[in-house]
C-alpha cells in the first residue's frame, strides 16, 4: 500500500514537471524564435564514462554550456536551470546559439545504414509554428550495441538533414516544438541511448546558417546486418563517418570537390561551390547510382531524369546513359536508377565522378539560414519538385480514374430477420451480378461503429433498425451514402414528421411508379405517411377513396451532435388505396447523399407466398415489373451500376484442371503424397477433393468440391512457352495447377502439405476469399493465383512468419517496376494487404494462411490483382492504356503469363533477401511504397479507452508501431471487425 501510494505521488510529480516544461518552452517561443534563448539539455553520465575525465564538477565549463561547434560558443552565459536529476540538467543559455553547416554533410534518408542505422521512415508532419533546428549530439566512442535495440530514435523527433563526425558525432535535425518536447522528455526520463546504441550527450535548439555539402555514398557498403557485432567493425565505421567529416571540411574552406582519401570515388561537394544548374547536375549523378529498394520513404534530395547531354563531359560515360526515375508515393517523392530487380548488379557504379571546378569568387552570397529542399507540400500534398513527364502523366491519371471511384464497392445489407437479408441479398445478386460489388451482411455489432461508413457504395435496410444504428446511417447518408429502405422504422428515424397508421398483415395493394401503372405488390405492415388522415387504414366496408395529405417537400433533420439540415422530398410511387406515398426519395441538401424509402415488399420472391395462391399468383404476375422498378430505383436515383444484361448469362461451368511443369517434378511430387492419397491419386483437402489423373484415369466431373487435374495436358488458353520463358525462380511457379474456373485457388492448397513453391492459378473464381469474412471479386481478367511456401521457423523468415504477406506485396510492385517503361507506375501498399494505384483505387490483395508443422510453417499466400478487368475499380491496363491514348506512349501490355512469372521471380528474391538476413533492404523498398507516411489513427486501448496516434511504420512481426499523443511509441492491431482495418486500431494489453 505504502509503495502503491509512493508511486501515486511520483508519478503526480512527474506530470506536473513535465506539463510545466510544456507551458515554459511555448512561452519562451511566442516571440521571435530568432531572440529567444537556447534550450539544452546535457548529459554528463558520458563524462563519466571516459578515463581521462576529472572526477571534479565541470556543469559551469564551456563542455557543458554549449557545444564546441557552435559559432559563438564563447558568449554563451547560463540563464535559467529548468531541470536536474543525478547526471543530467535541462537549462536556458543566452544569446541562442549558432551553427554553420556548410562543412557539414547532407543526411541521405536513402542510405538507411550510413550514417546511422534508422528504424522509421516518416519524418513528421512539422507544426508551421515554432519550427526549430536541434543539434544531436552523441559520443562515438561509447558504443553500446545492447542499447540499440531499445534506443530513442532520432527520426522519430524530426526530419534529420545534416550531419557531421569528429571525437562526436552531431546532427542537424528540423522539428517542432512538440516535438522537441518529446524528445526532452524521454532524454529526462532517462532514455539516452539513440541510434546504433550511441550514447546521447546532448540536444540544444540553435540557429542554422549555410548549406551542407553532398557526397555520393553508394561507395560505402553497408554493414552485414543493421546492428555492429563487434568493436572492429564499430571502429571502422567510425573511421568511415571522420574521414568524410574532414572531407567536407577541407572542401568546404577550398569552395571546390574533393575525394575522399580513403575512398577512391567518393566525391564531397560543397553545394555553394557551384551554380544551381551544376548543383542539380551533382545531384542527378550521386542519387543515379541509388538502387530503388534503397530508397527510404522521406527525407532525400529530388532527382530528376536522365542527365542533359550538353553536360556529358562532366560525367564517366555508363553516367551518362543512365536515366533516373522518380517514384511517388503520398505525395512524396523517391530516386532511383535501377528497379528492385537488378539490385544486385552493382558491377556498373562508376569509379570515379569528375565535376566542374568553380572558384570561390564565382559564388553567390548565401548568407540566410539553410533550408531543406521543399519536395512535399502538405497543405495540398501534391509534388513540388522536378518530376518525370511519365510519372507526372501517371498521377494524373491514376487521379482521374480515382475520381470515379470514389467509394469502395461494397453493398451493406441490415435487416431485422434472417429471412429479410436472404430475400434481400438474392435481389441485389440478381440486380448487380457478382463481378462489380461485393454484398456484406452487416451485423447489429458492425452497424453501431463507424469503420463501414466510409466503405460502402449502397446501404440496404430492412426492417426495424432502431435509433442507435439510424443515427449511423443518418451519418452514412451526411457523408454522401445512398440508402436504399425497404420497409423500414427509418423512415420515421431520419423523418420525424412521418406517422404510421396500422394496417393488414401482408396487404396486396395497388400502386404506380413511373412507367409502371397498377402494379399489385406486398405493402409493408406499416405505412408511413405525413399527418395521415386516420389513426388507421380503412376495411373493405369503409370509405377507402378519401384523398390523403401531399407530403412536404422537404423535413429539417438533425445529427448526432444537433446540427441541423435539409432533405428534400419527391414522391416516385403511390399506393392507390390509401393516396399515401409507397416510395419516396429523400435528396440531402447540399450533398450527394441520398436515400429511398420505399412501403413496398420489392425484396420477396413471390414463392414466399406459394401456399397463398391468390396472393402468389398476383405476385407472381407482377414479378418481373418488380425486379425492374427495384433496378430502376437503384441506377436511376442511386446511381449504382447494374449487372449486364445485353450479354446471355452463361451458367457456372466446372472443368478439370492441368498441371503443369517438368515431368520429374511432378513425379517427384507425387510421390511425396503418395501416403497421404487415396486410391487413385485422390487427395483430401479442407473444402474440395483434388485427383490427379494419369493417361489412364478417369476422373468424375468436376464441381466446387471436386477438381480432377490432368498430368500430362496443356490448357488452351495459357501459354506454357511464354510463362516459362518468363519465370527464372529456382522453385516457385515450376510447378503450377492451372484451372479455368475454381471455387477459390485457396482451396486448392489449405489443408494439406504439398510442395513449397506450387502454384495455382485460375482464371475465374466464384467464391474469392478476403481478409476475415470479406470476399475478393474474381471477374475475368482478374489476375489470381495462390502460392504454397514452405518456410523453417528456424530461419530469419520463420521466426516472424506474419511479415510475409508484406514481402509479397512489394514483390508484386517491384515485379512491374521491373519492366521497362513501368518504373514509375504509381503503385502503393495500404497496410496490411492491400495494393492501390494511387490513393484511392484498389487494385489487389492478398490473404496468408499458415499452418505449423513441427518445425515447418505451411503458409498458403493467395493474391488477386486486377490486370485486364475493367471492373470492380479498374486494372493495370487501364493506366496503361490511358497513358498511351493520351500521350501517344508505346507501354507494352502485361500478358498473363508474363505476369504470373515476374511475380514468382520477384517473390523468391525477396524471400532470399529476407532469409540472407537483409530485413532492412525489405523494409527500405516496403516504405518506399507504402502510403502511411504521418497517417493519424484513432486507436482503442485495453480498458476502452481511445486515442489519436500518428503511424510510424511497422514492427519486426508486420504490426502498425504508432506514436501516442503522449509520444509513447507501442504496437497496435486490427480489431478483426472492420470493413478498413485502419479505422478500427485496438492496443494489445
Amino acid at each position: 500500500m505504502f509503495l502503491t501510494l509512493f508511486y501515486m505521488i511520483a508519478t503526480t510529480i512527474q506530470s506536473r514537471r513535465i506539463l510545466f516544461l510544456k507551458t515554459h518552452l511555448r512561452n519562451l517561443f511566442q516571440s521571435n524564435t530568432a531572440a529567444c534563448p537556447t534550450i539544452m539539455f546535457y548529459n554528463k553520465t558520458i563524462s563519466s564514462c571516459k578515463e581521462s575525465k576529472s572526477p571534479t564538477d565541470d556543469w559551469e565549463t564551456d563542455e557543458f554550456m554549449t557545444s564546441c561547434l557552435c559559432m559563438n560558443k564563447c558568449d554563451a552565459r547560463l540563464d535559467e536551470l529548468l531541470w536536474y536529476r543525478g547526471d543530467m540538467r535541462l537549462c536556458t543559455i543566452f544569446p541562442q546559439q549558432k551553427v554553420d553547416i556548410s562543412s557539414w554533410l547532407t543526411y541521405q534518408y536513402g542510405k538507411t545504414f550510413f550514417p546511422l542505422h534508422i528504424n522509421n521512415r516518416n519524418g513528421t508532419l512539422l507544426k508551421p509554428e515554432y519550427k526549430l533546428y536541434i543539434l544531436v549530439e552523441a559520443d562515438l566512442e561509447n558504443y553500446k550495441p545492447v542499447a540499440a535495440t531499445q534506443a530513442t530514435k532520432v527520426e522519430d523527433y524530426g526530419l534529420i538533414i545534416t550531419w557531421t563526425a569528429t571525437k562526436n558525432i552531431d546532427l542537424i535535425v528540423e522539428s517542432d516544438l512538440d516535438m522537441v518536447t518529446k524528445f526532452f522528455i524521454a532524454a529526462m526520463e532517462g532514455q539516452c541511448y539513440i541510434n546504433n546504441g550511441l550514447l546521447l550527450k546532448r540536444i540544444e535548439t540553435v540557429l542554422i546558417s549555410g548549406k551542407p555539402c553532398l557526397y555520393n555514398s553508394d561507395l560505402l557498403n553497408s554493414p552485414p546486418t543493421k546492428k555492429f557485432i563487434d568493436k572492429v567493425e564499430w571502429d571502422t565505421h567510425t573511421e568511415r563517418l571522420k574521414s568524410l567529416s574532414h572531407t567536407a571540411k577541407i572542401a568546404s574552406e577550398t569552395c571546390k570537390p574533393v575525394e575522399v582519401k580513403e575512398f577512391p570515388g567518393l566525391i564531397v561537394y560543397p553545394e555553394n561551390a557551384a551554380t544551381d544548374f551544376e548543383i542539380e547536375l551533382m545531384q542527378r549523378a550521386i542519387l543515379s547510382e541509388t538502387p530503388e529498394s534503397e530508397s527510404r520513404s522521406q527525407v532525400s534530395t529530388p532527382v530528376s531524369v536522365s542527365i542533359p547531354s550538353q553536360e556529358s563531359q562532366l560525367l564517366p560515360d555508363k553516367v551518362q546513359d543512365a536515366t533516373v526515375h522518380t517514384t511517388e508515393f503520398q505525395g512524396v517523392p523517391h530516386s532511383g536508377s535501377k528497379s528492385l530487380d537488378t539490385l544486385d548488379n552493382l558491377d556498373e557504379i562508376p569509379e570515379t565522378i569528375k565535376v566542374k571546378q568553380v572558384s570561390c569568387s564565382d559564388i553567390k552570397s548565401t548568407s540566410k539560414p539553410f533550408e531543406p529542399k521543399a519536395f512535399y507540400d502538405a497543405k495540398d500534398s501534391k509534388v513540388t519538385s522536378s518530376t518525370s513527364p511519365f510519372k507526372s502523366t501517371m498521377i494524373e491519371i491514376t487521379e482521374k480514374l480515382s475520381s470515379k471511384n470514389i467509394k469502395p464497392p461494397n453493398v451493406l445489407i441490415y435487416a431485422d430477420s434472417l429471412i429479410a437479408r436472404n430475400n434481400v441479398k438474392r435481389v441485389l445478386e440478381e440486380s448487380l451480378g457478382t463481378d462489380k460489388y461485393a454484398i456484406y451482411a452487416l451485423s447489429s455489432e458492425e452497424a453501431c461503429n463507424d469503420a463501414w461508413i466510409e466503405n460502402a457504395a449502397l446501404v440496404v435496410v430492412c426492417g426495424n433498425i432502431g435509433s442507435e444504428i439510424g443515427n449511423q446511417i443518418m451519418e452514412y447518408i451526411l457523408r454522401g451514402g445512398k440508402l436504399l429502405a425497404l420497409c423500414s422504422d427509418i423512415v420515421h428515424i431520419l423523418l420525424p414528421s412521418f406517422k404510421t397508421a396500422e394496417v393488414r398483415e401482408n396487404e396486396l395493394v395497388h400502386f404506380s411508379y413511373g412507367k409502371w401503372k397498377h402494379v399489385r405488390m406486398m405493402h409493408h405492415i406499416f405505412c408511413y405517411q405525413a399527418s395521415p388522415v386516420r389513426t388507421r387504414f380503412s376495411q373493405d366496408h369503409e370509405d377507402a377513396k378519401a384523398p390523403g395529405v401531399s407530403p412536404p417537400t422537404s423535413v429539417k433533420v438533425k445529427d448526432k451532435k444537433g446540427n441541423s439540415y435539409s432533405i428534400e422530398l419527391k414522391v416516385l410511387g403511390t399506393e392507390e388505396t390509401w393516396h399515401t406515398p409507397s416510395i419516396l426519395l429523400g435528396t440531402l441538401s447540399g450533398s450527394s447523399g441520398k436515400v429511398v424509402f420505399s412501403q413496398i415488399h420489392l425484396e420477396i420472391d413471390p414463392m414466399q407466398y406459394e401456399l397463398e395462391e391468390s396472393k402468389f399468383n398476383a405476385l407472381k404476375e407482377s414479378n418481373a415489373i418488380r425486379l425492374e422498378i427495384f433496378n430502376d430505383l437503384l441506377k436511376v436515383h442511386l446511381g449504382i451500376e447494374l449487372r449486364d444484361t445485353s450479354r446471355e448469362t452463361i451458367a457456372i461451368t466446372y472443368t478439370p484442371a492441368f498441371f503443369l511443369g517438368r515431368h520429374e517434378l511432378k513425379l517427384e511430387m507425387l510421390e511425396k503424397l503418395k501416403d497421404t492419397m487415396k486410391t487413385n491419386d485422390i487427395l483430401k483437402m479442407s473444402k474440395m477433393e483434388i485427383q490427379f489423373c494419369r493417361s489412364s484415369t478417369v476422373p468424375r466431373p468436376a464441381s466446387s468440391s471436386f477438381l480432377p487435374i490432368m498430368l500430362y495436358q496443356c490448357p488452351n488458353d495459357f501459354s506454357t512457352v511464354e510463362y516459362f520463358e518468363n519465370l527464372t525462380s529456382q522453385e516457385l511457379g515450376r510447378l503450377v495447377i492451372f484451372a479455368e474456373i475454381l471455387s477459390s485457388s485457396m482451396d486448392v492448397l489449405n489443408g494439406s502439405q504439398l510442395q513449397h513453391g506450387l502454384a495455382v492459378i485460375v482464371r475465374q473464381q466464384t467464391q474469392g476469399h478476403g481478409r476475415g469474412k470479406n470476399v475478393w471479386l474474381s471477374p475475368k481478367g482478374c489476375a489470381m493465383f495462390s502460392l504454397q511456401l514452405h518456410v523453417s521457423i528456424k530461419t530469419v523468415l520463420g521466426s516472424r512468419i506474419s511479415i510475409l504477406q508484406h514481402l509479397v506485396s512489394v514483390a508484386i510492385i517491384s515485379a512491374f517496376k521491373s519492366l521497362p517503361g513501368y518504373e514509375d507506375i504509381d503503385l502503393r501498399l495500404k497496410w496490411p494487404n492491400d495494393i492501390y494505384a494511387g490513393n484511392n483505387i484498389k487494385i489487389g490483395g492478398l490473404i496468408v494462411k499458415t499452418q505449423i508443422i513441427s518445425d515447418l510453417c505451411i503458409c498458403n499466400v493467395g493474391v488477386g490483382f486486377n490486370l485486364f478487368n475493367k471492373e470492380p475499380t479498374c486494372c493495370i491496363n487501364d493506366l496503361v492504356n490511358a497513358f498511351n491514348q493520351a500521350y501517344n506512349g508505346k507501354l507494352k501490355m502485361i500478358s498473363y503469363e508474363q505476369y504470373f512469372a515476374i511475380v514468382f521471380n520477384e517473390i523468391e528474391r525477396w524471400l532470399n533477401i529476407v532469409q540472407r538476413g537483409n530485413i532492412d533492404l525489405f523494409l527500405d523498398a516496403y516504405y518506399t511504397y507504402w502510403m502511411h507516411t504521418d497517417a493519424d489513427v484513432t486507436v482503442l486501448s485495453a480498458s476502452g479507452v481511445s486515442q489519436s496516434a500518428r503511424i510510424l511504420g511497422i514492427d519486426e512481426y508486420g504490426y502498425l508501431r504508432v506514436r501516442g499523443e503522449d509520444g509513447s511509441i507501442f504496437t497496435v492491431h486490427p480489431d478483426g471487425n472492420t470493413f478498413d482495418c485502419l479505422k478500427g486500431l485496438i492496443a494489445p494489453k
